[in-house]
């Protein structure tokens, strides 16, 4: 079980800056050697389920297992565009599954390097795989050429992405015209601590001058935040 920690602090003047933008903090974790999905997204404006971020954010990540699957291409025929995929499959790191020539998986089965997912493809078409978390959610997808037929492999990284950009829906491939983004190297059972300062850089650790509890509660009132009681 892989569990990490990252604290991000939003400077006040960069607070109200992002969420004045309707800017979303986006969260990617890296696959293979790349970030590809949005993998958690908090908006500038709170909705059931999903709090906005504010001054002191804390992402607690656990990863006991994954999910895997995969895609085709769309294809388009007329006014009809087609794409298809299978049924997601539980799997850990170690593991290995078969996907076979109908596009079913066999039952994951401890295989391979204790790191890294394996799928042996047997569809054809170069299916692109992807990764999910154990709940579902879009983690990675190979959005290059797809799997050949043989072995693939999905090695999940201690490596995480954050940013803020306009609105994307969460499991979206992430927008090729990223800028300012932050790459944070966690260990197992680490933790990071960020600040995202009045200047717009990101630097390791809490703010230089940390805001009282009733200067949090002010800054909450200038940007409309209702703290519950």
């Amino acid at each position: 079980m892989s569990s990490q920690q990252i604290i991000l602090y939003i400077e006040e003047q960069q607070l109200i800056a992002q969420k004045e933008n309707n800017y979303s903090l986006y969260l990617a974790k890296k696959v293979n050697n790349d970030f590809t999905v949005i993998w958690q997204s908090k908006g500038a404006v709170a909705t059931v389920r999903n709090p906005s971020y504010q001054y002191r954010n804390t992402f607690d990540i656990t990863t006991p297992s994954f999910n895997v699957n995969f895609t085709n291409d769309p294809v388009q025929q007329g006014d009809v565009t087609f794409t298809s995929g299978g049924k997601n499959l539980p799997i850990s790191t170690g593991q290995i599954t078969t996907l076979d020539q109908n596009g079913v998986f066999s039952p994951a089965q401890n295989g391979g390097v204790k790191s890294d997912i394996l799928i042996n493809n047997k569809l054809q078409g170069n299916p692109h795989q992807i990764l999910l978390d154990s709940d579902g959610n879009n983690i990675w997808v190979n959005r290059q050429s797809g799997m050949n037929i043989g072995t693939a492999t999905l090695t999940p990284k201690d490596q995480y992405q954050l940013w803020f950009g306009n609105l994307q829906e969460t499991g979206s491939l992430i927008a090729q015209n990223l800028s300012n983004a932050y790459v944070a190297t966690l260990q197992n059972g680490g933790s990071i601590t960020l600040t995202y300062n009045d200047s717009g850089d990101w630097v390791t650790g809490e703010p230089a001058n940390r805001l009282s509890d009733k200067e949090v509660a002010a800054l909450h009132a200038r940007v409309g935040i209702k703290v519950a009681a």
